[in-house]
Parts: structure tokens; sequence; C-alpha cells
């Protein structure tokens, strides 16, 4: 999640784990929506361009 409002923030990150979701990481503010704009459109070409079907995410992996 990206953006200026810390409330929507908070409701995001109930809407994710409400959605079965461990965690939701917070990207910072609005400068930052872009960065999750493309990561989308990538998942969607991986999944809906190029068939490789919905059932796939991506994973952040801490060391």
């Amino acid at each position: 999640m990206s953006g200026d409002s810390e409330k929507a923030k908070v409701v995001a990150l109930q809407l994710a784990l409400d959605a079965g979701f461990a965690s939701c990481l917070d990207f910072g503010k609005s400068d930052k929506v872009e960065l999750l704009e493309k990561l989308a459109l990538s998942w969607i070409n991986l999944a809906i361009m190029q068939g490789h079907g919905r059932n796939m995410a991506f994973k952040v992996e801490k060391r």
C-alpha cells in the first residue's frame, strides 16, 4: 500500500488481513503509488498476457 492518508492505510491493512494475507507492506507516501502500479502491471503481464494464470504471486523474502 502507499498513500498520504494513514487512516486509509489502516483500512487497507485490515482488508489485506481479512482477505487472508499474513501482512501488508507500506511502500510510503503517494509518490510511491507508481511503483505499485508497475508491480501490478508486471503481474498482469505474466498472469494474463503470457498465460501463466492468475494462481501466482510475488513474494518478498527477508534475510
